[in-house]
């Protein structure tokens, strides 16, 4: 581990190192390009010699245009050692632009499908698998791996970027002009550690839901709830059949305070909604109450995680509102014989990603002690965590970045995300010197990365372009909520600390009918 560490450390220096960059948003209008050579030519040269990213080209397929798309070379190959990637290539009407998307969970599958869009819109793009092969809740590829445990980390994204802007450039004799990345969760924090240690990859970033504490997430907060809703059996205390009522409790005191009952809470923050008011009388479980055990587990999972003296250990609790979500299958609702979704990828951490060396076999999070283990995560956090609020170098080179979460999200804590945008805030000048390269979008009622009550479906990738190519800051972007593919609400969403406050006539359900308000 030690050699690792120390390629760690040779890494970390490289970051820091100039490399080429795209032209800047004052550039000459961009000309849709054509390919200079033939698709399957691109498996003839040889790009093993590219600084930090060794490239091998295993395929380049021509795919003819259909169901919306172009033409474009489908090219396949890895970065040394293990990281595989896809890049789509329209071969006539390139845009001159790179889109690159980020995973999910631990990735081991190569997303290609998250780039749909951007190639419909004529952009080079490219996805890849994190450097190992697996599901996204599945850590055994990090058993006694550290140089894999890198690539997860931090290294996949910036490699690929590399590889994919080498692949550009032969493609089309020309380097692509503008260059951005869009993820959410762990694609979020790889978003965030594309900003924070290769300023240079992007011209702009959107990270949304952003799992950028990653190695205090998942054993603080997500093994956390897993284990305060366990008895002394392990038997789970507050079941799914509870959620209803909880959730109608909540929306009963809260739904209202922003002026509006339209089925979602615009700042959980402000909600004073206390699960003390869903005691049955006698402490006993009950049909339209709640036992005291299954009380006690609410006012745990609102407030932040706490070890045993009452020491916070993330920031912040579940929102309020956030309720009907925790049954979704992979929060934080199990069963008695199995973990849930969140308890699992907390374990899987815990056994393969989170310590210096891993644990026995044996080990669990059952075994992890909340008030001594928290300071052994540190080590490893540095791998893994993208939490630098130190953004100089990106925003020195031009970069923009979109930051954005659901309020209602019951994975990952929108407090957590708020904490950080916080946090660059302070190390970098104070809120009107942050908002001119980056802004921070909460979205009321929506889950984890989408979903949820509130409109979910915001066009984050043109108004970033806007923002690099013509330097038109978002000021309000418009989300909307489908049911049946159809669109059955629009609301604005402004930049945080603003929020949208109904006018008082027109339909709730349309986004011209609300304006920007400043909240107390």
């Amino acid at each position: 581990m030690d050699v690792a560490l120390a390629r760690l450390a040779r890494l970390a220096f490289v970051a820091l190192l100039p490399l080429p960059g795209t032209l800047p948003p004052t550039a000459p209008p961009l000309r849709a390009g054509a390919a200079v050579i033939e698709c399957a030519a691109l498996t003839s040269y040889d790009f093993s010699a590219l600084p930090e990213a060794p490239t091998r080209i295993l395929s380049a397929t021509l795919q003819p245009a259909s169901e919306g798309f172009s033409e474009y070379c489908s090219v396949k190959g890895y970065v040394a050692s293990q990281v595989q990637f896809e890049i789509r290539l329209p071969t006539r009407d390139w845009n001159g632009k790179y889109f690159q998307a980020g995973c999910g969970g631990f990735c081991g599958s190569i997303p290609i499908g998250a780039c749909d869009e951007a190639l419909r819109r004529g952009y080079a793009v490219a996805a890849e698998n994190s450097g190992h092969v697996g599901g996204i809740t599945d850590a055994l590829w990090a058993l006694d791996s550290p140089a894999l445990e890198i690539d997860w980390g931090f290294r996949s994204v910036h490699v690929v970027a590399v590889a994919a802007k080498a692949v550009i450039a032969r493609f089309y004799g020309q380097p692509a002009r503008f260059a951005y990345f869009q993820g959410c969760s762990t694609g979020g924090r790889q978003g965030l550690m594309e900003a924070q240690r290769f300023p240079d990859d992007f011209d702009g970033i959107i990270a949304g839901a952003p799992a950028n504490r990653q190695n205090f997430l998942a054993p603080l907060a997500q093994a956390y709830l897993e284990r305060v809703n366990r008895d002394a059996t392990r038997r789970v205390i507050l079941g799914t059949e509870k959620l209803p009522l909880i959730s109608a409790a909540v929306y009963a005191a809260c739904d209202g305070l922003d002026g509006l009952v339209d089925g979602q809470i615009d700042d959980p923050r402000q909600c004073p909604f206390n699960p003390e008011v869903l005691r049955c009388p006698d402490g006993l479980p009950g049909a339209t109450c709640l036992s005291s055990a299954q009380v006690e587990v609410l006012h745990r999972f609102y407030d932040s995680p706490r070890d045993s003296r009452g020491n916070a250990l993330y920031p912040g609790g579940l929102p309020r509102g956030s309720e009907v979500g925790w049954g979704l299958g992979n929060l934080v609702i199990g069963t008695d014989e199995r973990l849930s979704g969140a308890g699992t990828f907390a374990n899987q951490v815990l056994k393969y990603l989170a310590f210096r060396k891993d644990p026995p076999p044996d080990y669990d999070l059952y075994q992890f002690d909340f008030d001594t283990d928290p300071p052994r995560l540190r080590e490893m956090a540095q791998v893994y965590n993208a939490d630098d609020p130190n953004l100089a170098a990106f925003r020195g080179r031009g970069g923009r970045l979109i930051l954005w979460h659901g309020w209602a999200d019951p994975l990952i804590t929108p407090y957590g995300t708020l904490a950080y945008y916080e946090d660059v805030v302070r190390a970098m000048g104070g809120s009107e010197a942050t908002r001119s390269w980056l802004r921070l979008f909460l979205l009321p009622g929506v889950y984890h990365c989408g979903g949820g009550p509130g409109p979910d479906r915001v066009d984050w990738l043109t108004a970033l372009e806007r923002w690099v190519e013509v330097g038109e800051a978002p000021e309000r972007l418009v989300a909307s909520r489908l049911s049946g593919g159809a669109i059955t609400r629009t609301r604005p969403v402004f930049p945080y600390p603003l929020v949208a406050r109904y006018q008082g006539t027109g339909s709730i359900d349309e986004e011209g009918n609300f304006v920007p308000v400043l909240p107390p």
